[in-house]
């Protein structure tokens, strides 16, 4: 059942109105504004919060999560270490903190919060994908893709992760598990953005292994997707360039330009059809 924030905030005012919980009743209102995506009414609220309970952990939560989406990562780390100081037992804290410093670009400091997230709940998904895309940033693929495995076994729904152990799998040179991994994805969840995504990667590697008419067939379908994308333009003309139907090539070198005149590789490719057919 979704949340309604107008809701919360007539409950949260009714309490601070008769004097009741009150540090609660801020947070909830800054929670409220947060859901509305009133940043600096939440920020006042969550302060609020903190000024009748200067020990509220909830209250340093909610700042640290609107200072991270304000792009203040300092400020953020700060007040979720306080919340985790406060409620060290909420593993959901440490998520949120391994999140700062994954923004932040403090990898390490971020893998341990996340493996403290999972200490404390090794049911959560989001921090063993969370885990997983930091030890893929540090360049540990198999502990990355161990975590990846591990968030869709609780979740296998979640088509992001899909697509990013299939790119783990590439880089562990396992082209053909991902392959797999990347056509199951567009079998079973078939209009996901990460689909979309799924459809790009697996015409690259039809490209480099020179099975040209899959890449085509991917790339037919991606263009549909994004029909706006100069770069999947210029490859599905390469593809129809190179599967002899130059008239096609044609057409989508065509494209490229009408979407950036600047392209000096379509514009040769597309002069030399043109002297072709002269």
């Amino acid at each position: 059942m979704l949340i309604d924030p107008d809701e919360i905030m007539k409950k949260a005012q009714k309490c601070i109105r008769e004097g009741r919980c009150i540090p609660s009743a801020n947070a909830a209102m800054g929670m409220a504004y947060f859901e509305k995506g009133l940043l600096d009414k939440a920020e006042f609220y969550y302060l609020k919060a903190l000024e009748s309970d200067s020990q509220f952990a909830p209250a340093f939560a909610g700042l640290g999560i609107i200072y991270a989406r304000k792009g203040l990562t300092s400020e953020s780390i700060f007040n979720l270490k306080e919340s985790v100081r406060l409620d060290p037992g909420c593993g959901l804290l440490y998520n949120w903190l391994g999140d700062a410093y994954f923004d932040q670009g403090k990898i390490e400091d971020a893998i341990r919060e996340y493996s403290k997230a999972i200490e404390l709940d090794a049911l959560d998904s989001n921090a063993h994908n969370d885990l997983a895309d930091a030890y893929r940033l540090q360049g540990d693929f198999s502990s990355a893709r161990d975590h990846y495995l591990k968030t869709l076994k609780l979740d296998p729904g979640d088509t992001n992760a899909i697509l990013e152990l299939a790119q783990v799998l590439i880089q562990m040179k396992q082209k053909g598990e991902a392959k797999d991994l990347l056509n199951s994805l567009l079998e079973k969840f078939p209009e996901t953005e990460d689909a979309k995504t799924a459809k790009i990667i697996l015409s690259s590697l039809a490209a480099l292994e020179g099975d040209f008419p899959t890449a085509r067939k991917h790339l037919d379908t991606a263009s549909k997707d994004y029909p706006f994308n100069p770069t999947i333009q210029f490859h599905l003309g390469l593809c129809y360039l190179i599967l002899g139907t130059s008239n096609l090539a044609e057409e989508h070198f065509q494209r490229v330009l009408d979407l950036d005149p600047n392209n000096m590789r379509a514009v040769r490719l597309l002069q030399q059809l043109r002297k072709q057919k002269a």
